[in-house]
């Protein structure tokens, strides 16, 4: 029987210690409000439900500050904090979706914090909590306090809660089947001959030297001494005339002429020499 009832005194006593380590972290200040030892003691609080948000219990008006141009009333969700701010502090979201847990602060510029117990504890605040959104000219927010008191928070803007994150639903995978297959582009290529052949060379100025662009090509027009034009087809390229054979006989037409047969003159290689040599 001993036994038993030492062992239901140290279950008591372990319980006992057990709410009392529960609560460890937690102050209460006279006016019932609560305060955590840390920023992660007290977002646990506000998470399962245990925390009671603070409220206030003093009254003030608004007061603007150098730079604020106006103040709108909203609660503390609607509230966006500015990327600079979201970025100078650090923090991990910039809504107040879950409300906040801040450091609480005492007095300074003409404004109450929390109480003096509270000071330096991490104090809850709810997301639908009235507050006072002070602007600047261009409609930015500034500065967040308190609405009913106008006190302020631990900074311009109290640091927020992140709310729970829901899963994102899972993602059906595509997988696409995708062939390769080899394009062989062929080229056609014309491979013209090294050597020409010459049938006729003419002798014109230039001004009566016309390009014709016809379906086979650019053709060459020749207007003659009696005023006929004649096709002599097409223009010979500087690489044609390196590549010409000259060891042949061709006739050379000079235009303009009133009688071109009495003209025509054969160009031949003297075999000799090896000149090219012009019978009239």
């Amino acid at each position: 029987m001993k036994l038993n009832i030492l062992t239901a005194a140290v279950l008591t006593s372990g319980l006992a210690m057990a709410a009392t380590g529960a609560n460890a972290g937690m102050t209460t200040d006279r006016n019932g409000n609560v305060g955590y030892d840390t920023y992660d003691e007290c977002v646990m609080a506000v998470k399962d439900g245990s925390a009671k948000f603070y409220t206030p219990y003093t009254y003030q008006n608004p007061m603007r500050r150098t730079g604020e141009v106006s103040v709108a009333k909203m609660s503390l969700s609607e509230v966006m904090i500015p990327q600079s701010v979201v970025n100078n502090n650090n923090l991990r979201t910039s809504d107040y979706e879950a409300g906040a847990c801040d450091m609480g602060v005492g007095q300074s510029n003409g404004r109450y914090g929390v109480s003096g117990a509270l000071v330096g504890k991490y104090v809850p605040f709810a997301s639908d909590m009235p507050v006072n959104v002070y602007m600047d000219r261009n409609g930015n927010p500034v500065r967040v306090t308190m609405q009913q008191c106008d006190n302020h928070f631990g900074s311009n803007f109290p640091t927020p809660v992140i709310s729970e994150v829901k899963a994102p639903e899972a993602q059906l995978a595509i997988q696409e089947e995708r062939s390769m297959e080899a394009v062989v582009i062929e080229t056609k290529r014309t491979i013209r001959p090294t050597q020409y052949q010459v049938s006729e060379v003419i002798i014109a100025p230039s001004d009566q030297v016309q390009r014709v662009n016809t379906a086979a090509g650019t053709r060459v027009a020749v207007e003659t001494a009696d005023g006929r034009t004649v096709y002599v087809g097409q223009e010979a390229d500087a690489q044609a005339i390196r590549n010409t054979d000259i060891n042949q006989t061709y006739p050379v037409i000079r235009v303009p002429d009133n009688n071109m047969q009495n003209n025509m003159q054969q160009r031949i290689i003297d075999p000799n020499t090896g000149r090219t040599i012009i019978v009239e």
